[in-house]
């Protein structure tokens, strides 16, 4: 009988201190981003604003790129130039094929001096369409070389990319266990388990270096505490992408702090 009372005195007081620590953390109100209207006889020329537009919004590439004196990522290369470089990067590839790789399949070819870990950006989170991902090619042709892409254009990897309105959000609710959440929220997008680095640092051994607190601020307020040789606004862009704020429960995200304290 104690010994039941103690297990849920324990219970009580760690509920009671996820709902506190809740209290103090800024809550954020996060917008989709706008769908653009891309017709399918665009110019070359009309494709490069918009390709622009995708990738300082949805595409989200400069939170890990730079693009000389814009964007805050230094996880991945400066982009600034590409257009004069992508036909050169690898032998034998021209430069449309480099880019439309480099965001398809993105850790096919890894530069030098990197890691690997981008995502497949036709995948979600960011769910680019293939419409899309062409015009993000013809703004990248457009940086220092001569853009060539259509929208016409046929890329081997086109057909695998959703269309924006059958992009699924991740499923909520329902009893999960603590792997399927960490799956189910794309945190295996950024994150291993087995120590190896990717876009974000690995969780393996996590519970012996962060307490259960700060590993429940590492998740609403990434930005908070920033993993020594990475880079802020990363993880909070991932998040927003996904809409994870709005969608995780207090109790997944309970299941979720307790699994990795487990690491």
């Amino acid at each position: 009988m104690k010994q039941a009372l103690k297990i849920f005195g324990f219970t009580i007081v760690v509920s009671v201190f996820y709902w506190y620590v809740s209290l103090w953390v800024p809550q954020k109100r996060t917008e989709p981003p706008e769908d653009i209207e891309i017709g399918a006889n665009l110019t070359t020329g009309e494709m490069i604003p918009i390709g622009e537009e995708i990738v300082a919004g949805k595409g989200t590439c400069l939170t890990c790129h730079t693009m000389g004196d814009h964007g805050t990522g230094l996880r991945f290369p400066d982009l600034a130039g590409i257009g004069a470089i992508a036909g050169e990067r690898v032998a034998g590839q021209s430069d449309v094929y480099y880019l439309a790789e480099s965001m398809y399949d993105p850790n096919a070819y890894v530069l030098e001096g990197y890691v690997a870990g981008m995502p497949n950006v036709a995948r979600p989170p960011i769910a680019l369409t293939d419409q899309e991902i062409l015009t993000v090619i013809a703004y990248l042709q457009s940086l220092g070389g001569t853009p060539t892409v259509t929208m016409d254009t046929q890329l081997e990897w086109q057909g695998q990319a959703p269309a924006s309105q059958d992009v699924a959000p991740a499923a909520v609710g329902g009893n999960r266990d603590a792997e399927t959440l960490f799956a189910a929220y794309l945190c295996n997008t950024c994150h291993t388990l087995d120590g190896t680095v990717a876009a974000g640092p690995t969780l393996q051994g996590l519970g012996e270096r962060m307490s259960r607190a700060e590993i429940y601020e590492s998740i609403v307020d990434p930005d908070a505490t920033v993993t020594e040789g990475f880079v802020a606004g990363v993880m909070t862009a991932m998040l927003d992408a996904t809409g994870f704020h709005e969608q995780v429960s207090a109790s997944e995200l309970q299941a979720l702090v307790d699994y990795l304290a487990s690491l």
